[in-house]
């Protein structure tokens, strides 16, 4: 059924998923996978919301992808999860990894003028406060 959602998809999201691979290969992480299947089926099961929603904000795919990949990373690695944590606080190698990602998603926010320098840094702190306080 995916296969043929992908098959079938419109431009932008055909556009959306190369995305998502593309910065699969910059994160070159397994924690990457989680925002990913996430923002992928939201992306698919969801297609003409997608598309429209792109022509109402005025914004490209690249742009929709990297806010939403933004979006979960920080639910997961501020979550409190045990996943993500040893203790309150203090993130365990899998939630290193998912910051490190955040991160990664970030800079190429950065990269493309999504979001300014001093707006990228503020997010980068301000995720590191919520880490402190989760769990």
């Amino acid at each position: 059924m995916k296969i043929l959602k992908k098959l079938f998809a419109s431009k932008e999201v055909k556009a959306a998923l190369g995305i998502l691979d593309e910065l699969d290969y910059i994160c070159d992480s397994p924690a990457f996978q989680l925002p990913r299947k996430v923002v992928e089926s939201a992306i698919l099961e969801q297609q003409e919301k997608f598309s429209i929603a792109l022509k109402e904000q005025g914004i490209t795919p690249r742009q929709k992808v990297y806010t939403m990949l933004e979006w979960i990373a920080g639910d997961y690695v501020t979550s409190g999860s045990p996943n993500f944590f040893v203790y309150r606080g203090l993130l365990n190698p899998a939630g290193e990894a998912l910051l490190n990602v955040y991160d990664i998603i970030i800079d190429q926010m950065r990269r493309i003028d999504c979001i300014s320098e001093e707006q990228a840094q503020k997010q980068k702190n301000d995720i590191r406060e919520r880490i402190k306080e989760a769990y």
